[in-house]
């Protein structure tokens, strides 16, 4: 799975914020706009590759292999 790049699309992240937290469609797209950017941010910085939805429904975000190694270096 570690070429999932953007599975979740705007739309997608938008209508999870509506059905979750009961915010109206506008709102919505702005906080989606504002999780992909900095989900784009933590790509620029090498932490993540890519970010989807589970099967749970829940945004899971897929760590780098550096992000991991680290991760493993703090245990």
């Amino acid at each position: 799975m570690n070429n999932i790049i953007e599975s979740a699309t705007l739309d997608d992240i938008a209508l999870y914020l509506q059905r979750e937290d009961g915010i109206d469609s506008q709102s919505a797209y702005k906080e989606a706009q504002m999780v992909i950017d900095g989900f784009h941010d933590m790509m620029d910085k090498g932490l993540i590759t890519g970010w989807y939805f589970d099967e749970l429904g829940h945004l899971e975000l897929l760590p780098s292999d550096n992000a991991m190694r680290i991760i493993g270096n703090n245990k």
